[in-house]
């Protein structure tokens, strides 16, 4: 049970930008010496808003290899902050730090030198450290900038998740600048790899509801996506709910680096399983069968399965709703369904052949399921279903894009699915 093992998809993901003779060793060397200090504030962590921030960007860093320390005064978990154990805060993360990839952990106290300090809330500066940013969220935005002020957010945890990626996030572009000379396009690497500056990302509008009961649901998959969404969901104070989750997969080691609510411990589970005894009051009704042509489906599904095949499977279903969630490198691409729009065909009118395992990392899959989750929330609410913006598609490495924007999709002559817009736009 090896970190390289542990860390194969995202070392298939690093090296998409860098010449083929580079080795796993300086790869992990340079996901490895990534030195983050989380240095939060008495007041954000008086918030589950802020208390999700810290989790959430710590667990994420964890699995991509960095080395995380947590400068904070120990405190009560306000809510439910799965995968972590009941208990005290601090406690509970370096806990779950040393379950999830081998040999690493997450420390608590302030090293005397890394490679960036992040501040949440009111928290008193560290000495000694060079690059620090501070990080804020409100109910459905997050921010990062390099001026450290009071937290904002307050009980509702969604922007607080889009923080903790927006730290994770930069932690990864540190990790790829160390390998800089190894860009096989200097220039192109420079970009995309370049620091943030101020950073805002709006999750969703102000009108969006902050709901706590969820109709009955499936999830296809219970993989990175399913793992993301469900990481995001269960956080909402006092959400219900009842769905299934479909996948006749176990957790294996190369998916600690990606799968949000997965430690180390529960690995040879069945994923839907595992992410049933993790999901508090959203009730799972785990199936570990592969989800096949024609078998019945609630009025909303969330799809977070690779194979295209399958979403063209799930569509032809008509559900009321469908949300499907992907990645592919460091791009992130989310799509929502209803009744008369463009389907899930329309969108992905080829099925790709397989090309052996998929590269990912932490943060890209997490601000998938994170989006995905969204969107769900979006369409339950005044917006209704058919979201004009039936899309998103943006670059995980480059926050200053980020948007719920206007992405809209229209029907596919070429629809494998023969939804209703398409078959509209072959009558045209």
């Amino acid at each position: 049970m090896s970190l390289s093992d542990a860390l194969s998809r995202t070392l298939l993901l690093m090296r998409g930008d860098l010449d083929p003779g580079v080795e796993d060793a300086q790869l992990l060397d340079a996901l490895t010496s990534v030195r983050v200090v989380l240095n939060a504030g008495a007041d954000a962590l008086a918030t589950h808003s802020g208390q999700t921030a810290l989790v959430s960007a710590a667990l994420t860093m964890a699995r991509s290899g960095h080395e995380v320390w947590i400068a904070a005064e120990e405190v009560a978990m306000l809510g439910a902050q799965p995968p972590l154990n009941q208990g005290p805060l601090l406690q509970a993360l370096a806990d779950a730090g040393a379950d999830l990839l081998p040999g690493r952990s997450i420390r608590i106290g302030a090293p005397l030198t890394a490679d960036l300090a992040v501040t949440f809330g009111q928290a008193k500066p560290l000495p000694y450290i060079d690059r620090t940013l501070a990080i804020d969220a409100t109910d459905w935005a997050a921010s990062l900038g390099e001026q450290p002020g009071g937290w904002s957010g307050g009980a509702w945890p969604l922007g607080a998740v889009a923080a903790g990626i927006l730290v994770a996030s930069e932690a990864f572009r540190i990790a790829m600048c160390k390998l800089a000379p190894h860009a096989a396009l200097p220039a192109y690497f420079e970009d995309l790899h370049a620091p943030v500056g101020t950073v805002s990302f709006v999750l969703a509008p102000d009108i969006t509801p902050k709901a706590a009961a969820l109709p009955d649901f499936d999830i296809i998959s219970g993989g990175a996506i399913a793992n993301a969404a469900l990481f995001a969901l269960s956080r909402i104070p006092g959400i219900t709910g009842k769905g299934r989750v479909l996948d006749d997969d176990r957790s294996a080691l190369s998916n600690l680096n990606r799968n949000a609510l997965l430690r180390r411990s529960a690995l040879d589970e069945y994923k839907v399983a595992d992410l049933a005894r993790l999901t508090g009051t959203i009730v799972l009704s785990p199936e570990p069968v592969r989800y096949l042509a024609g078998m019945t489906l609630a009025d909303h599904v969330l799809v977070g399965v690779d194979d295209i095949p399958s979403r063209w499977a799930a569509q032809a279903q008509t559900p009321h709703w469908l949300g499907v969630g992907a990645t592919e490198g460091f791009s992130v691409l989310v799509s929502s369904h209803a009744a008369d729009q463009a389907c899930a065909g329309c969108l992905h009118p080829v099925a790709a052949a397989p090309t052996g395992p998929i590269p990912t990392a932490a943060f890209v899959s997490l601000l998938s399921g994170l989006l995905l989750a969204v969107r769900w929330l979006r369409a339950l609410g005044p917006e209704g279903s058919a979201l004009p913006d039936q899309q998103q598609f943006l670059n995980a490495l480059r926050p200053e894009g980020w948007s719920f924007g206007a992405m809209p999709l229209h029907g596919n002559p070429a629809c494998p699915v023969g939804c209703a817009a398409s078959q509209m736009r072959n009558a045209a």
